[in-house]
């Protein structure tokens, strides 16, 4: 069977017989999410182990207010559902695909055989948990203290590809930087101002309903290496 050919080939790419038993990877299912589809949202109730082992996700949390705010991208081996397996608590924040993503699946109960009598799968998790704690510290710190030029920076050289010719590397549609400025704690109006500056130092371009990066290089001095991820 196809997919199956294709968890092993996940399977083996990410070396997961060094973090699951072989009954768990077999039991593993592949899962696909388009562009802007919610992978979860605050408040599910979780009943399976997610592995991202292709693509890019974005992670935001909304406030008692109803804005967001910005928290981190995940690219592979990103787990969602480890905070939820460890404490049985629904969904805190919004997980969303940028582009194509792929996850392999995992259910609890196939995990609860041997993976929490595991300490190689229990030190996998605490990573992934020690990672969250970091970038939820880093991008509070990035909110609060960084004009809203360098979290914009930042902003982009996180959602973009490692490859120069990536089509998400290219541009960011108008109709989403309403969404952009709230996740990055600024108005519309103000991104605005900043994406005109940006256009006329040569590092973006605005044109026909969408901005276009022109200048990764100086984008990510601007960044000064404080990234959403």
């Amino acid at each position: 069977m196809e997919q199956d050919r294709r968890i092993d080939r996940y399977a083996v790419q990410y070396k997961l017989n060094e973090i699951f038993d072989p009954a768990a990877i077999a039991s593993m299912r592949l899962l696909s999410y388009s562009k802007g589809e919610a992978v979860c949202s605050a408040g599910d109730h979780l009943d399976h182990l997610y592995l991202l082992v292709k693509g890019k996700t974005k992670v935001y949390t909304t406030l008692p207010n109803g804005k967001s705010v910005l928290l981190r991208f995940n690219e592979p081996l990103a787990v969602v559902g480890d905070m939820e397996l460890m404490t049985g608590n629904p969904v805190q924040c919004m997980v969303e695909s940028v582009g194509e993503s792929l996850f392999l699946a995992i259910s609890k109960e196939a995990l609860r055989d041997t993976a929490f009598q595991s300490p190689r799968f229990l030190s996998f998790i605490i990573k992934q948990l020690s990672h969250k704690l970091y970038t939820a510290s880093n991008a509070s710190s990035l909110n609060l203290l960084y004009p809203v030029e360098n979290r914009f920076a930042s902003y982009l050289v996180s959602v973009t590809s490692d490859d120069p010719h990536s089509a998400a590397l290219k541009e960011i549609k108008t109709d989403k930087l309403t969404e952009v400025a709230e996740k990055l704690g600024t108005s519309y109006r103000h991104l605005n101002r900043v994406i005109a500056q940006l256009a006329r130092s040569g590092i973006v371009e605005r044109e026909r309903g969408a901005v276009y990066i022109r200048d990764l290089e100086r984008l990510k001095e601007l960044a000064s290496g404080n990234l959403y991820s």
